[in-house]
């Protein structure tokens, strides 16, 4: 198909006109105003370019019948803006367009993150019947069940309003085109050659997606040879959404270190930087019980309360959708009049309306250098940094109190039980463990996430703390540590601490990895 039968995709710029590239992919029944939220401090370092899905958000209702074909769509449209070289960001289905981009097109793509995405989507029979579903029934049942896909049922409950920004999202999208993509996601299956994918690549997923679930992030992360995994506590499907604090500085990280250079003879471009290099990026196997996987792991920042952001009021007189803020002026294609979409921003060459504050803004947004990364290991070289990762020093003391709040809540989630009151008997022991223990020990940068969690593992088991174990376990495993790394974990255990405390935290991860839906094999 040459480019002038390739249509382009409905899309809009935002950011510095000089900067580098980052395209941002929508879900399946999403519109670019799903990255709302990350735009505020994406665009301190990049242009970027978010486009939405055939017949989603207003666009022209013309059907892709592949995610190939999208991929090709999404190509004509940087072509036609001029755009080389990009990194790329896609969610569900988009995720897959990036992940066939940096199959078919690996010249042009510098640097990938997927989201909530799979190389071969689990139940693709499923995603067959549901465009037949939507084709006979329509819609609506999708739209209302939309949320609990998408969402935690606390962040749900507590964010009425993004609850129904997002079922009338699906409500206004063109049926025949959300069925021909779910009838793309059935046939979409890149497992054959992750392999070959060259590009720096940082996969996300929800710790509670059940859409695409942590196994399905693993087999890409397996699969590529540079890629590390990050699992998002308190997410499910739109983690952008739901943790936009944590995911915004998840890609800050990945996109501040330097390109790829160039894969191919067809781009112009010799690399690049994308921000300021990071240190190197941690590097762990993955797997399940019996099934070591090369990939690695990163743990994501901790996420916010669900109840957290303010309500919002209604504003069906302004366009956007509840995470509108205002932005400079949009590039797009013009809007299909045959299908609006009441809560999508203005898709035209103009400046949007002056809306004053945004209620739905994260407060505290990340500094314009997110610093070094704490979760990285310090001796894993990075092929793409241009200046060498800094050596270990002491965690720093200012706000220890306040580090390890947030530490112990990354590490342990909600299982980390209630804290006594500021005048409770226990308050200055708990004081004591959260600055010592967390905001010390655990935020020191000499050694990485998992490794603290094994070395946890080992001496929990070696003390006969079964209950405690319990909980590391199932954190651990929420936390991107692998099933057959706490098995080998414990077998090594059982050698220089003994064989029956080594037996009896067997049984108890054994109980932990099968409540987690892991292999216990």
């Amino acid at each position: 198909m040459s480019e002038q039968q390739t249509p382009s995709l409905q899309h809009r710029f935002d950011g510095p006109e000089d900067g580098p590239v980052l395209v941002l992919g929508p879900a399946l029944g999403t519109t670019w105003h799903m990255w709302d939220r990350q735009i505020p401090e994406l665009t301190r370092h990049w242009r970027v370019l978010r486009f939405d899905l055939p017949g989603h958000g207003g666009a022209p209702a013309r059907p892709a019948a592949t995610v190939g074909e999208l991929a090709d769509r999404l190509l004509a449209t940087l072509d036609r803006l001029g755009v080389e070289r990009f990194g790329y960001v896609g969610c569900c289905v988009s995720g897959a367009i990036g992940t066939d981009l940096a199959l078919r097109h690996p010249h042009r793509l510098a640097s990938l993150a997927v989201v909530g995405s799979a190389a071969h989507f689990a139940g693709a029979d499923s995603w067959g019947s549901r465009a037949g579903e939507v084709r006979a029934n329509g819609l609506e049942p999708v739209a209302r069940s939309a949320p609990e896909r998408w969402f935690t049922s606390a962040f749900a409950g507590g964010q009425p309003a993004i609850v129904d920004w997002a079922v009338q999202m699906v409500r206004t999208t063109d049926l025949h085109c959300y069925a021909a993509s779910c009838e793309a996601l059935a046939a979409f299956d890149a497992r054959a050659g992750l392999g070959r994918i060259g590009a720096p690549t940082l996969v996300i997923v929800g710790a509670e997606d059940q859409v695409t679930p942590a196994a399905e992030a693993r087999v890409l992360v397996a699969g590529i040879h540079d890629a590390r995994l990050a699992v998002v506590p308190a997410a499910r499907h739109l983690t952008p959404v739901e943790q936009p604090a944590a995911v915004t500085d998840l890609l800050v990280r990945h996109f501040s270190a330097p390109w790829q250079p160039a894969a191919g003879p067809q781009s112009s471009v010799q690399g690049g930087s994308f921000g300021a290099p990071e240190p190197a990026v941690a590097s762990a196997p993955a797997g399940t019980f019996g099934a070591p996987e090369p990939a690695a792991a990163a743990t994501a920042p901790a996420p916010a309360p669900a109840g957290s952001q303010p309500s919002v009021p209604s504003v069906p007189s302004v366009p956007g959708g509840p995470f509108a803020v205002t932005q400079p002026a949009a590039v797009a294609e013009p809007r299909a009049a045959s299908a609006p979409a009441p809560e999508a921003a203005p898709k035209a060459d103009s400046p949007e309306p002056d809306q004053g504050a945004n209620p739905f803004a994260a407060a505290g947004h990340l500094p314009a250098s997110a610093g070094a990364n704490p979760y990285a290991a310090p001796g894993d070289a990075n092929p793409y940094a241009t200046t060498p990762a800094p050596a270990p020093g002491p965690a720093p003391d200012a706000d220890a109190h306040a580090t390890g709040v947030r530490i112990r809540r990354e590490v342990l989630g909600e299982e980390s039980g209630s804290r006594p009151g500021p005048d409770g008997f226990g308050a200055e022991y708990d004081d004591f463990v959260t600055r010592v223990a967390w905001g010390g020990t655990w935020a020191r940068p000499g050694l990485d996430r998992r490794t603290r969690f094994l070395l946890t593992l080992t001496a929990l088991t070696t003390a006969g703390h079964l209950d405690e174990l319990d909980r590391y376990v199932r954190a651990a495993l929420r936390d991107g540590v692998t099933a057959d790394e706490v098995k080998e974990t414990l077998l090594h255990t059982a050698l220089y601490c003994g064989l029956p405390a080594a037996g009896a935290a067997f049984a108890v991860a054994e109980r932990v990895v099968a409540a987690e839906g892991g292999d216990a094999r």
